[in-house]
């Protein structure tokens, strides 16, 4: 309350003096350190529009249209439901009642239409049916993807507003971060989100798409199945969209999270400036202590920068909130995921062995088969996916504890005999926030397990565990 009191009395009475001292001494106010653009490696930017190269340009409108089209398909499997039909230049999200009803009739189609797909591919697959093993596989894999998708598509029915709320706070939390940032270098910075760091994970997030659909397309092109029965197709293909509807699900998540990591992170470099000013002006008030003009510019800055301080300190509670709100709208479809690709792997492994060493296809073909690639694909494209929705979560999670430390190693050189009570408020209350709120940094899925890098090697050693039990069962079944 202190605090808020000083922001609302102090700001245009010490600005204004701040000011009038500057001119009066013939100094500027604040010298700012020297930062090295964050961002730049950036692909294009506002002051380079004209002299950057044809192909990341080209690379550029490739990746925005294949947001878009991403962007379309979530709207047409009933994910989101918006009425802004094109992403660019979004201020507002505004929901469509036309498309939240189409998100409901999806997801009663997808749960009435399950039961059929699953008995109508486990009667007439082939490949299935050749060995008790491979039925009980087969059967746990599909099982649990349409199970998967259906609780998809009923979290983003049943919260699509907040869904929706969340994208809008978070254009609105890059709006207010943009008016903090009050040099020119952090706004053209901040305006650049075609980095290259960017740019990768959204091709890396495309590729694993593309190459998780191959083994699914290689079952439509090779089942002989598929040419003598119409519905068998069509269940297969509804397989295929269980497993996008999935995959786009967490694929929000992932940019979700890549443009709350923008924010955060320079708001820490905003922070980081405003401690270099705050630091730069306790050195040039130690050098002219005699002079009372000069000191008390010094004291209008300090107050000045309070007052940023304070505003910053409020735009980090608001993305820590969102950070921890997009986490608990994505728990349950993380909690699938992680179920879903780990016994994918596991049975994908197990196919590659079993098609080429088990002793049963030995016997009934007399040779062994090739490699299957289309398999390898899918495994990468999956495993990739599975990257994407780990690692983002992990590397947000130490972007907020890197504030932690910005602001502890920036308020150690504060001397507290010339720091003015405003600007030593905000940085007691701005580390006790900090402090108090250790403990809500990590994000779980569903209270589970945290999702950190630690989890991908648990979830690499269930995967070889249990495609070593699954080995020795083949073996015992044909000796």
């Amino acid at each position: 309350m202190i605090l808020r009191e000083f922001a609302r009395s102090y700001w245009a009475h010490n600005f204004s003096k701040c000011i009038t001292l500057s001119a009066a001494c013939g100094c500027d106010s604040i010298t700012p350190l020297p930062l090295g653009n964050p961002l730049a490696l950036a692909v294009s930017s506002p002051t380079r529009t004209h002299s950057s190269p044809a192909m990341p340009r080209l690379l550029l409108l490739l990746g925005m249209s294949a947001l878009g089209t991403l962007y379309s398909l979530t709207r047409v499997f009933g994910l989101m439901a918006t009425a802004n039909w094109s992403p660019r230049g979004i201020r507002r999200v505004r929901q469509s009642l036309y498309l939240r009803v189409h998100g409901w009739v999806m997801m009663i189609f997808v749960g009435c239409f399950s039961p059929f797909a699953f008995w109508c591919i486990f009667e007439r697959m082939a490949f299935l049916r050749q060995n008790r093993i491979l039925l009980m596989i087969g059967f746990n894999r599909y099982v649990l993807l349409l199970v998967c998708a259906f609780m998809t598509l009923w979290i983003h029915c049943s919260k699509q507003a907040e869904i929706i709320g969340c994208l809008n706070r978070l254009l609105k939390c890059r709006r207010q971060l943009r008016k903090l940032m009050h040099t020119r270098e952090l706004k053209d910075s901040m305006d650049c989100l075609a980095t290259r760091g960017h740019l990768l994970e959204v091709v890396l997030l495309l590729s694993s798409y593309m190459l998780a659909l191959a083994q699914p397309i290689q079952i439509l092109k090779d089942d002989p199945e598929v040419r003598r029965n119409f519905m068998y197709a069509c269940c297969l293909v509804f397989i295929i969209v269980c497993q996008v509807i999935l995959q786009l699900s967490l694929g929000m998540y992932t940019l979700a999270l890549l443009f709350l990591g923008h924010l955060v992170r320079h708001s820490n470099l905003l922070l980081a400036r405003i401690l270099a000013d705050a630091e730069h002006i306790f050195e040039s008030s130690q050098r002219t202590r005699i002079r009372l003009n000069r000191q008390e510019l010094y004291k209008g800055q300090q107050k000045w920068l309070a007052l940023e301080l304070w505003r910053l300190l409020h735009m980090h509670q608001q993305l820590l909130k969102l950070h921890r709100k997009i986490g608990s709208l994505c728990a349950v479809q993380a909690v699938c995921f992680l179920g879903y690709v780990p016994l994918e792997c596991m049975i994908h492994l197990f196919f590659t062995y079993f098609m080429k060493y088990s002793k049963f296809i030995l016997r009934k073909y007399g040779r062994s088969f090739s490699l299957n690639y289309f398999a390898v694909a899918f495994l990468l494209g999956l495993f990739t996916n599975l990257l994407l929705v780990i690692l983002p979560t992990y590397y947000s999670e130490r972007r907020f504890n890197r504030t932690r430390e910005i602001l502890k190693g920036g308020g150690l050189a504060f001397p507290s005999r010339i720091t003015v009570k405003q600007l030593r408020h905000t940085m007691h209350y701005y580390g006790l926030y900090l402090k108090n709120v250790d403990h809500i940094f990590a994000v779980s899925a569903c209270g589970l397990f945290k999702l950190n890098n630690a989890l991908l090697f648990c979830i690499v050693g269930a995967i070889l565990e249990y495609l070593m039990i699954l080995i020795q069962f083949d073996k015992v079944l044909n000796q």
